[in-house]
């Protein structure tokens, strides 16, 4: 193909004729010798046939923490004819960036040659992104000519949020027929002490309290904390309001779901059944993962959680109406995560699974605190922070008066710093 430079010098050499043609100075078609040379020697040095280039992408892994660099490795190789100048372009997302190295190469290769390079991708915000296809230009000396291919490999790389260590929040929950590590402080088979009562008729004698037989004159026995497993619902405000506050990285909804992958890790780490449900968009686009456990139902969350965008503004109540039926589990912890903005249905909707058996926990991360933080000493936003905190403090007030234990999160402050209260009070059922 022609490039720009050319089109330039045959205008020129076009306009030298007319212009001698006009003045009758033939004298001038000399300046059309070196123009004419060049573009004569464009063409010589240019190559003949299509581009044949092939290249390959090798990763150590696909898939990244939040804020991690990853190293991409580039082979290519030419199969075809010697290569003056040759451009490789290897496109990305605009939510990455190029940390070390270069992901743009100038170069020669002469037949059967391969060239290897690498760089190193930092990956701030969770997602899925692409590496690749890569852009292949040759061109001659002068940039007369060029041609162009895409060369489609492409590897898809997985960013997922970091997951932050939680400490134990203390929940009572009814008894399921599923093997799990929450205690339910009710008498049963497992390793946590209970208590003592008086001996039965075919309770084992390894269970036998000597110390307590030897004080009360009569045969007691030890009894241990029974261990189930606990039904835990995720539900995660993807409304497009959430990520209005703030910046790409630092928004409500970007904090959100790191909340809900560090909460469904630490519950399935329990071995407790965790669900996931995301609503915002409307009520056919609802994502709702059931409850299960496992390590495969925690890449089922996290997939989800990276693949969702925040848009549309379904309510939390339309979205209650919609499960509540026949998805939610009976009496489960339903955990909501929320900035509680704009939303005039989350309490009437709280109360309602309450009323039904449920228990409810809201982590809500504060968009006064996201929006304050970059702004402080500013005497402006401290001033908007208190008229709007009078709002949001209703809100959470109304939350709490139904029973229901609610986090005003920060996110600059770790979650398992905000869950301390969790871990110091109870969750009834």
């Amino acid at each position: 193909m022609r490039s720009r430079k050319q089109a330039f010098i045959l205008a020129g050499c076009l306009g030298l004729i007319v212009l001698s043609l006009l003045l009758v100075q033939w004298m001038i078609l000399l300046y059309l010798c070196p123009l004419l040379l060049l573009l004569f020697l464009g063409i010589f040095w240019s190559s003949s046939g299509e581009l044949q280039i092939t290249a390959s992408h090798q990763t150590p892994a696909i898939t990244v923490f939040e804020d991690g660099v990853l190293s991409i490795h580039v082979t290519v190789k030419n199969n075809g004819e010697n290569l003056h100048v040759l451009e490789l372009y290897d496109e990305l997302s605009d939510r990455v960036a190029v940390d070390s190295g270069t992901n743009y190469m100038v170069l020669s290769m002469e037949p059967n040659e391969a060239v290897e390079y690498s760089y190193d991708l930092f990956c701030p915000v969770r997602g899925l992104y692409h590496v690749g296809p890569l852009h292949v230009r040759e061109r001659d000396f002068f940039g007369l000519l060029y041609k162009d291919t895409i060369i489609q490999d492409v590897v898809e790389l997985t960013v997922v949020p970091q997951l932050e260590k939680i400490g134990d929040i203390a929940v009572k929950s009814k008894v399921n027929p599923y093997l799990g590590m929450m205690q339910t402080h009710r008498a049963g088979m497992a390793t946590e002490f209970h208590g003592v009562r008086k001996y039965s008729a075919g309770d084992s004698y390894k269970r036998i309290n000597w110390k307590a037989f030897a004080r009360w004159n009569s045969p007691m026995v030890n009894e241990f904390e029974l261990e189930s497993s606990t039904d835990v619902v995720i539900i995660l405000d993807a409304r497009e309001l959430q990520e209005a506050t703030g910046t790409l990285k630092r928004n409500p909804f970007g904090y959100g779901v790191r909340a809900a992958a560090s909460l469904a890790s630490y519950f399935l780490k329990q071995r407790d059944r965790v669900g996931l449900l995301l609503y915002g968009s409307s009520e056919h686009d609802l994502t709702w993962i059931y409850p299960e456990s496992g390590n495969t139902q925690l890449y089922k969350v996290i997939r989800s959680l990276v693949q969702t965008k925040a848009s549309g503004n379904f309510t939390f109540q339309a979205a209650i109406n919609t499960t509540i039926g026949h998805l939610l589990p009976k009496k489960s912890l339903i955990i909501l995560i929320s900035s509680l903005e704009e939303d005039a249905s989350i309490v009437t909707a709280v109360e309602s699974l309450q009323a039904q058996g449920f228990s409810v926990l809201i982590i809500s991360p504060s968009p006064l605190d996201i929006e304050y933080a970059p702004n402080q000493g500013d005497p402006a936003y401290e001033l908007a922070r208190k008229l709007l905190s009078v709002q949001r403090n209703t809100i959470l007030s109304q939350l709490r008066m139904t029973g229901s234990h609610v986090v005003n999160w920060n996110p600059s402050v770790p979650l398992s710093f905000a869950l301390k209260e969790v871990r110091q009070s109870q969750i009834r059922r």
